[in-house]
């Protein structure tokens, strides 16, 4: 089984990546943040007292076996309140309203949806990401960070001693391959990481661990952040480099027009400015992005590559991804 985890778009393109790439029969578990409170899943989960959405919604679409206008429609956004929400996020509020507990609710979308894989929430509790700052400050809620105007040191979830959503933990100590990554570093992939024991489980994992490194910093989270600065945040969050086996880092050219206007917002490629010591964790330098305006990973470079080393998961015994990647 592969797992991955975060939020965000990246979440979504590892899974359409697997999917596209592992055989039929590989099992995939999906590991979601569930601290959004932004847009329709904060509007949502403040009125129903749900868990948010729109995460969710994204990554059973990624992995849903239905017609492209199904997709779609999931996608289409009607005036509700006081925010525009996604058809996917009020049915899966409905079902959250509805259902004997969370996990059930996401297993029947997803079967309306045609998915085998499991999706589960990292946590089933109503959690506020909480990020304490380098000035000493600390800001509540996972919308607000990106804000705060200061480096951020640290996220933890409020309340503390939530615990991981039935399934989590065990889908972690079964996995042949975990991914981490690509997406917003804190307020996705950490904010998974920070729930009770889910970084624990990682590190103690006997898988593949695979950090796909973001390609740009995002203002607001990582500005001037490198590999090196993005290991070190997870390291401070209870993943050392040394639990990692590969790091994935993007070497697709970005046109200069596109790079002029991330520039100008802040965004910058991140400098793979780090080299592991000895076999773990190890550079893999590839082509990963898709083209177009924005800076987007494309599961169809990503994918080959993570069904390799998860291949190299299943085996144990350490063979070469075989897909043009570089490994430094």
């Amino acid at each position: 089984m592969v797992v991955a985890l975060g939020g965000g778009t990246g979440l979504p393109t590892v899974l359409m990546g697997l999917r596209r790439y592992l055989p039929p029969s590989s099992r995939i578990a999906a590991i979601v943040t569930a601290a959004d409170d932004g847009g329709s899943s904060g509007a949502l989960r403040k009125e129903y007292d749900v868990l948010p959405p729109g995460d969710i919604r994204n990554c059973l679409i990624a992995l849903a076996r239905v017609s492209p206008e199904v997709s779609a429609a999931l996608q289409c956004r009607f005036n509700v309140g006081v925010a525009q929400h996604p058809v996917g996020n009020l049915l899966l509020t409905a079902l959250d309203m509805v259902a004997a507990d969370e996990v059930t609710a996401i297993r029947l979308a997803a079967e309306l949806l045609g998915v085998d894989d499991l999706i589960l929430p990292s946590t089933a509790h109503r959690v506020r990401l909480v990020a304490d700052l380098l000035d000493g400050r600390s800001v509540h809620g996972e919308s607000q960070i990106p804000r705060s105007g200061a480096p951020i040191t640290r996220v933890w979830i409020d309340p503390p001693d939530a615990t991981a959503a039935p399934g989590v933990l065990e889908a972690l100590h079964e996995a042949d391959a975990v991914v981490l990554g690509p997406g917003s570093l804190y307020t996705s992939l950490l904010a998974t990481l920070v729930v009770p024991g889910v970084a624990e489980a990682v590190t103690r994992s006997r898988a593949a661990r695979i950090f796909v490194c973001n390609a740009m910093t995002e203002p607001g989270e990582t500005d001037g952040y490198g590999v090196a600065e993005h290991l070190g945040a997870l390291d401070a969050h209870g993943l050392p480099p040394e639990a990692l086996d590969r790091i994935l880092v993007n070497t697709s050219p970005i046109p200069p027009k596109v790079r002029a206007r991330y520039v100008a917002e802040g965004a910058v490629p991140v400098d793979a400015d780090v080299v592991g010591d000895g076999d773990r964790p190890r550079l893999v330098r590839a082509a990963l992005l898709e083209p177009g305006p924005v800076v987007r990973h494309d599961p169809d470079k990503l994918g080959p590559i993570l069904r390799e080393l998860a291949r190299d998961g299943q085996s144990r015994t350490g063979p070469r991804p075989r897909t043009g990647a570089k490994t430094a």
